[in-house]
């Protein structure tokens, strides 16, 4: 079931966010808060504008979530990523249309909808069963969740009572991911060994939180830090799971250049790794970039062959990417950005929506990803 949304707000949000993205005056002589960056402006900015109106026209009506039933193939994972997408989606509406009123109510309706899920334990209601659980996916809800309430506490003027809600059920959270953190470190997504990636996506959440003042116990930070630091191999071979026996096969490398850019953003993040690692790390993600990218085009089936990578990885990957990029700022910001701004101009539907994954994560997580790839000079952290 998707959004009803009608017409006039269709119109009233295409031309708001236009306005925004020009730093024009909006109806009534308002004036529009614009993301704070000529770069989003232009072909950008229109972009922008319909990317958001995608996402809007794919909220679920009934709880403000997004996710779920825009997957091309219904498997088993039509229903486990709602909370993550949401938080994804809030950020990009945040950034792109934070003065539209229906992108404010859809952010209002989404925000209830992740507090609604989060127990007093910490455990989330992740899936659309609507059954607690600590371990499965939920692990993508709690960092993303984490990533995004970190950043609206720090930047955003909320409410008091709101404030003291979020940071409650924050910390709740973080209680709930003490206890799944396994001996290594990490965390993993399905009750297996630690992940790599996974556990930079918890820390990341982790760091964002503390960042804005939430307790978190710095023993997690540290924890995860030295698994993390264990895996990091900038340029080199990073481990889907464990740590890495081989660094230096030609063929493992290509297989990881998109966790190698995350993972040493996150550790700069967390005040570790260096801006010359994280720039050897997106050096090599567009060296082998193009055979991540063929991934997009395969109709269904995550890991077919020939390069049996996940299809939901790449938006992954290009999200991370497109942070540590206005990180490192300079000479790399300057070459690499305009050829992720073309090739996410040029992914884009006719109706505004992106999709990265066909079988599982579907269009709303698409769409989220892609306006905050194209946004990130307006959200993304320019420090450390």
């Amino acid at each position: 079931m998707k959004l009803p949304v009608n017409l006039s707000k269709v119109v009233l949000l295409s031309v708001t966010i236009s306005l925004a993205l020009t730093g024009c005056s909006g109806p009534g002589g308002s004036k529009i808060k614009t993301p704070g960056h000529k770069e989003l402006r232009g072909k950008v900015g229109g972009s922008l504008a319909r990317g958001a109106k995608a996402l809007l026209q794919r909220q679920h009506a009934d709880d403000g979530s997004w996710g779920g039933d825009d997957v091309k193939e219904q498997t088993s994972h039509k229903s486990d990523y709602p909370v993550a997408i949401s938080s994804l989606a809030y950020l990009a509406l945040l950034t792109v249309a934070d003065d539209d009123p229906a992108a404010v109510q859809g952010r209002t309706n989404t925000l209830s909808f992740i507090l609604k899920t989060i127990e007093d334990d910490g455990k989330m209601k992740n899936t659309r069963d609507n059954t607690p659980k600590i371990h499965e996916r939920n692990v993508w809800s709690q960092g993303f969740s984490m990533f995004v309430f970190g950043r609206v506490l720090r930047t955003e003027k909320i409410a008091t009572q709101m404030q003291k809600q979020i940071r409650a059920k924050m910390k709740d959270m973080v209680a709930a991911l003490k206890i799944t953190q396994q001996s290594d470190g990490g965390w993993t997504y399905d009750k297996g060994p630690s992940e790599s990636f996974t556990t930079s996506t918890v820390l990341a959440g982790l760091v964002s939180l503390q960042k804005a003042k939430v307790a978190v116990p710095q023993i997690m930070i540290d924890r995860s830090k030295a698994f993390i630091k264990r895996q990091s191999n900038p340029g080199n071979y990073v481990a889907y799971q464990g740590v890495p026996k081989v660094l230096d096969s030609a063929a493992k490398i290509r297989d990881s250049a998109g966790r190698s850019v995350q993972l040493e953003l996150t550790l700069l993040q967390a005040g570790d790794g260096s801006v010359e690692r994280l720039a050897a790390a997106v050096e090599t993600f567009f060296k082998y970039r193009q055979r991540l990218d063929k991934v997009l085009a395969l109709e269904k089936g995550c890991h077919q062959r020939p390069h049996r990578i996940g299809t939901f990885y790449c938006f992954y990957a290009y999200y991370h990417l497109a942070q540590a990029l206005e990180l490192l700022g300079g000479d790399i910001r300057q070459k690499y950005r305009p050829i992720l701004v073309d090739h996410f101009l040029g992914l884009q539907k006719d109706d505004g929506h992106w999709i990265d994954s066909k079988d599982h994560c579907g269009e709303s997580y698409g769409t989220a990803m892609g306006l905050l790839v194209l946004s990130a000079p307006a959200w993304a952290d320019a420090t450390h």
